[in-house]
C-alpha cells in the first residue's frame, strides 16, 4: 500500500523536492498531497522581475502549472493554508478545515519578507501603505505594476526607491527600471549582494547596475517614509531625502515558520533539520529550502534548495539511505553575471 506523503509548501522548494521524489519512482511509493497558500501552480520567482519588466508574461514565469499536478495524480490544495500540525497522530489541519492524515510530511514554507522598522511605514490600519510594497510573489508583483501602471505606462508614478541591495532588492530596480521608471537602491550595507560576494565583485556589479541608469546609495539606512495622502519620498540617516513615488521593501527576508512553532517542532531562527533533512527528534517530518536551519545555517539562495531536495528524495524513495546534506557555499560565481538574472555584469576591473 501507499504511503501517504503531505507537502506544506507550493514554491520552488516543495515542487522541486516532489520533481526529485518523481524522479526516483516516488509515484509507486507514495500517495502525494501538496498544500500551497498562493492559488496557482509552482513559477520562478527569480523571474518577477521580468514579469515587472513586461518582458515576461505571468503564464511564462510557471514551471509546473495546474495541469502537471494532475498528470502526476498529486492532490494540490492551492490557495490553502496549513494552520497546524498534530505531530502525534499524524494530521495536518488546513485554514479550510480540511484535515489530512501523513505517514511522511515535508515542509517547504519559504520565507517572508523582513519589513525594517521606519517612520510612516503602516497605514492606521497596521497595513502597508499605499505606494509601499513587499516584492515576494506574484501579488506583489501584480500590485506593483497596477500602482505604477507597468504596461499601460503612466508618468504619474515614475520614481521608485528600492531598500535592499540583495538578490531581490536589484531584481525588482531592474525590473521597474527595464520598465521605464526612475530607479534608486537603498542599501546599508558596504556593497552590494554582500552576503554572496566580495568588495571587487560587487564593485564590478555595481558599475553593471548603474549602467542600466540605476543609482546606488551604499552605507545609508532609511528611516521615514514622507509624505501624508500619498508617497513623497524617503528620508536617509545620512543624506538628503530621496524624492519618489512608490518604495519597494527587499531589505532580506525571515523564514516563515509559523506553523512549526504552533505544531512545537524545534525552531531557532528556521526549522532545525539533521543532515537527513529531518525536523530535529520528529519521524517522518522533514524540512526543506528557505524555512529549514541545518548546521545553524539558514540558505536563502536556489543552489541549496535543489542540494537539499535530492538528498531528501533519496531519503524517502530508499535510493540511497546514506545520502546526506553537509552544507552549501553561498558565494557566487566568479565573476557574478549568473547571480542576479537580467544584469549583464562586465567582468572588466
Amino acid at each position: 500500500m501507499k504511503k501517504q506523503l503531505v507537502v506544506v509548501g507550493n514554491g520552488m522548494a516543495g515542487a522541486r523536492v516532489v520533481e526529485e521524489i518523481l524522479a526516483r519512482g516516488g509515484a509507486d511509493l507514495f500517495e502525494i498531497t501538496m498544500f500551497g497558500e498562493e492559488p496557482y501552480g509552482n513559477y520562478s520567482r527569480l523571474m518577477l522581475s521580468h514579469v515587472l519588466s513586461g518582458e515576461e508574461s505571468v503564464a511564462d514565469i510557471f514551471l509546473n502549472s495546474l495541469p502537471w499536478y494532475q498528470a502526476n495524480n498529486i492532490t494540490l490544495h492551492a490557495g490553502v493554508r496549513v494552520d497546524r500540525i498534530d505531530k502525534f497522530s499524524r494530521h495536518v489541519f488546513a485554514a479550510d478545515g480540511r484535515v489530512v492524515q501523513y505517514d511522511h510530511l515535508i515542509i517547504a514554507t519559504g520565507s517572508r519578507p523582513y519589513l525594517p522598522s521606519m517612520e510612516g511605514l503602516y497605514s492606521p490600519s497596521g497595513t502597508l501603505r499605499r505606494g509601499i510594497f513587499t516584492f515576494r510573489n506574484m501579488e506583489d508583483t501584480r500590485r506593483i505594476m497596477k500602482f505604477a501602471g507597468l504596461g499601460q505606462r503612466s508618468d504619474e508614478q515614475s520614481r521608485a526607491v528600492v531598500v535592499g541591495g540583495g538578490f531581490s532588492g536589484l531584481a525588482a530596480a531592474r525590473g521597474l527600471r527595464a520598465a521605464g521608471m526612475d530607479v534608486r537602491v537603498v542599501h546599508s550595507g558596504s556593497h552590494l549582494m554582500s552576503a554572496q560576494l566580495g568588495p571587487d565583485d560587487a564593485a564590478i556589479l555595481r558599475r553593471s547596475v548603474e549602467a542600466l541608469g540605476i543609482r546606488v546609495h551604499r552605507g545609508s539606512r532609511t528611516t521615514a517614509i514622507r509624505g501624508s495622502d500619498r508617497i513623497t519620498g524617503v528620508g536617509l540617516n545620512d543624506q538628503p531625502d530621496l524624492d519618489c513615488d512608490m518604495v519597494v521593501l527587499a531589505a532580506g527576508k525571515r523564514p516563515k515558520v509559523d506553523v512549526a512553532v504552533v505544531s512545537g517542532l524545534a525552531v531557532e531562527r528556521g526549522i532545525v533539520v539533521d543532515d537527513h533533512m529531518r525536523v530535529l527528534d520528529e519521524e517522518g517530518i522533514h524540512a526543506v529550502g528557505e524555512c529549514a536551519q541545518h548546521r545553524g545555517e539558514v540558505y536563502g539562495q536556489l543552489a541549496p534548495v535543489w542540494e537539499q531536495a535530492a538528498v531528501l528524495a533519496d531519503q524517502l524513495t530508499g535510493v540511497d539511505w546514506r545520502s546526506m546534506y553537509l552544507g552549501s557555499s553561498v558565494l557566487c560565481p566568479q565573476p557574478p553575471v549568473a547571480c542576479v538574472t537580467g544584469i549583464p555584469v562586465n567582468p572588466v576591473r
